[in-house]
C-alpha cells in the first residue's frame, strides 16, 4: 500500500482531505513522507522555515504560543485527518504556533517545493485547503469571542463541549477526550489559569455534570453543560 492509499484508508470521515479525488489525493502525497512522534515531541517551533505542511494520520498534537509573561496560550488540537502547518507554508513566512504531540501520533509531511506546483495545477484541491484554513479561522474567533468578557463557568463550558465535539468518545452516555489533556492544557486553551479549570471542574464533579477519572475528563450531564455555556454571565 503506497502512501496515498494508506492516508485515505485512515482518514475520517468528516476530513476536508477525504473528499480528494484517487487521483488527487495520489498526486498530493506522491512526495509525502511519514513522520512518527512520542508523546511530548516537538513537530516544529514557532519561528521555524514555513517549509512544508502536514497531515494528522494517528494521535493528536497541540498548537500553542507562549505569552512574554511565560502563559502558554491553545490555538487548537489537531487530530487524524486534520491539517497543520498550511499557513506558513501558504504564505512563506515562519511557523506561528508551536507544536507538539499531545500522544504517539503519526504524520505525512509535505514539503512547500513539491506541495505549492501541484496546488497550482490542481486549484480544486487548493480551495479545499483554503476551506480548511477558513474554518480554523472561524474557530479562532469564536475562541476570541469566548476570551472576551466571558465569566469562567460559560467559558469553560463552551470549551469543553468545542473540544468534545471534535475530539469526543462518546460511550454510555458519557463523551471523554480521545486524547489525555491536563488541566493546565486546558486552562490554556480557554485563557483560564489551571487554578480556576481545577476548581470549577471539582463543583461541576460534586454536581454530577462531569466526571474526573485520574485526570482524564467525562462530560456525564451535557444538557447541563450547554445550559453553562448559553450563560451571559461576564468577568
Amino acid at each position: 500500500m503506497g502512501v496515498a492509499d494508506s492516508v485515505r484508508a485512515r482518514l475520517p470521515e468528516q476530513s476536508v482531505l477525504k473528499s480528494l479525488s484517487d487521483e488527487e489525493l495520489n498526486g498530493l502525497f506522491a512526495f509525502g513522507v511519514t513522520r512518527r512522534l512520542g508523546r511530548g515531541d516537538v513537530l516544529f517551533e514557532r519561528g521555524d522555515p514555513g517549509d512544508s505542511m502536514m497531515v494528522v494520520l494517528t494521535g493528536t498534537l497541540k498548537a500553542a504560543a507562549t505569552t512574554a509573561q511565560g502563559r502558554e496560550v491553545v490555538f487548537d488540537y489537531i487530530g487524524p485527518g486534520g491539517v497543520v502547518g498550511e499557513i506558513a507554508l501558504l504564505d512563506g513566512e515562519s511557523r506561528t504556533a508551536r507544536v507538539v504531540a499531545m500522544e504517539p501520533a503519526e504524520v505525512v509531511v509535505l514539503q512547500r517545493r513539491f506541495l505549492m506546483p501541484w496546488l497550482d495545477r490542481h486549484r480544486g484541491a487548493a480551495l479545499r485547503i483554503i476551506q480548511v484554513l477558513c474554518r480554523k479561522l472561524r474557530r479562532t474567533n469564536a475562541l476570541v469571542e469566548d476570551h472576551a468578557g466571558l465569566a469562567m463557568g460559560p467559558k469553560l463550558a463552551r470549551g469543553l463541549l468545542r473540544l468534545a465535539e471534535e475530539h469526543g468518545v462518546r460511550k454510555d452516555g458519557r463523551v471523554s477526550f480521545n486524547f489525555p489533556i491536563s488541566q493546565g492544557d486546558i486552562g490554556g486553551y480557554v485563557s483560564l489559569s489551571r487554578e480556576n479549570v481545577n476548581r470549577q471542574l471539582r463543583e461541576w464533579t460534586a454536581a454530577g455534570y462531569i466526571e474526573l477519572d485520574h485526570g482524564k475528563i467525562a462530560i456525564v450531564d451535557h444538557e447541563a453543560l450547554d445550559a453553562i455555556a448559553d450563560a451571559e454571565g461576564v468577568d
